[in-house]
């Protein structure tokens, strides 16, 4: 399960264009991979209290997480049993779940309540309806879901996460949201997660990233644990173009298939991204920040603004020019560059990406 079949010896070419620009391996891509895997949803910060809810679409599923009565996360199919209008949209703190099509109202568990005149429907039986629920898990901190109800844990997909994240920031599970910015990448969601988990072209395009935050000559990305997680690790910089104080620990990150990442920098910063897909050919980042007590200080915009306006600004321009080209007739792929010694100038982890999407999806 850590990595593709292929022997480190053997010549590995990476995939055909089709499975960045076929609709049909798309739809394969929302059925087998996204239904069937955990998704980043929120931060538990955002749904501190009873009624605190928080909306997200996935393809062309609406759902609601929210915090219900009892103080229990729960995740809510977000559209009414009676004739499918979403019920709530955006976030911030409800009562109740009140449809605003014919008004049939919902407790915080997803039990229909009332329906107007339904006293005088013979057999009507609000007790039988329910909104539909998810599987939903707080994972340090971070709120995730799967539309598979039937799934393993979070700890069961991703064995060794936690304990690995915790040594590089131990009171990762007290921070609280703090930012988040977005943006449409232009380009199929695995472009974009392929860009994140390689930084074969870090010496190349992200200077700042390579100068501020890495240490470049101990960077590396390798399969981790016997889960599908792609682990990131590094010394902080030795330059002195560091954006900010990097003492305290070294970089990590852990990409948990198919589209999140829990990323520490140097010196505790939490920083998370996450993708969600929006058509064959576009997909949707973000990029999330946690702060000890929710702020934005002075030290934490440094760091946002400087990784907005290089390394993330630069990775929205490489994935568009990549998702054009893999649209050419003249695209041919060719071999990855995987060197078993690992390091910064490897693409062994893009290998056991294309072997994770193959195994869901050639069918």
């Amino acid at each position: 399960m850590k990595t593709s079949p292929e022997t480190d010896s053997d010549l590995v070419i990476g995939l055909e264009a089709k499975y960045f620009n076929d609709e049909t391996i798309y739809q394969r891509v929302e059925q087998n991979i996204f239904y069937k895997t955990w998704q980043f949803a929120c931060h538990a910060s955002q749904l501190r209290n009873p009624g605190d809810y928080f909306t997200l679409t996935l393809f062309d599923q609406e759902i609601v997480v929210l915090r219900d009565k009892e103080n229990s996360l729960r995740a809510l199919y977000n559209v009414c049993q009676h004739r499918g209008h979403k019920l709530v949209e955006g976030s911030g703190n409800k009562k109740l779940l009140v449809c605003p099509y014919h008004r049939w109202c919902y407790d915080l568990d997803g039990q229909l309540r009332a329906a107007p005149n339904s006293t005088s429907v013979a057999g009507f039986d609000s007790s039988s309806i329910c909104l539909t629920g998810l599987r939903i898990e707080e994972f340090l901190g971070f709120v995730f879901i799967n539309l598979d109800k039937d799934c393993n844990s979070m700890d069961a997909s991703y064995p060794g996460v936690k304990t690995a994240i915790l040594e590089l920031c131990a009171d990762i599970e007290q921070r609280a949201f703090a930012y988040e910015h977005t943006a449409d990448e232009g380009c199929n969601w695995l472009t974009a997660v392929e860009n994140y988990n390689e930084c074969y072209h870090c010496k190349a395009c992200h200077a700042e990233f390579a100068r501020g935050i890495i240490d470049p000559g101990s960077y590396n990305i390798q399969p981790f644990g016997e889960g599908k997680v792609l682990r990131h690790s590094s010394k902080a910089t030795q330059s002195d173009s560091a954006w900010y104080d990097v003492s305290g620990s070294d970089y990590g990150s852990f990409f948990l298939w198919p589209s999140s990442a829990i990323q520490i920098y140097p010196g505790g910063v939490v920083n998370s991204y996450y993708w969600r897909p929006l058509a064959v050919d576009d997909v949707r980042v973000h990029r999330g920040w946690y702060s000890n007590d929710g702020s934005v200080d002075e030290a934490l915009q440094k760091v946002i603004d400087f990784d907005r306006d290089t390394t993330f600004s630069e990775d929205l321009k490489l994935v568009k020019n990549v998702q054009r080209g893999l649209q050419s007739r003249g695209y041919r792929p060719g071999p990855l560059i995987v060197d078993p010694r690992g390091g910064i100038d490897n693409e062994n982890s893009i290998r056991t990406l294309h072997h994770w999407l193959r195994e869901a999806v050639d069918q």
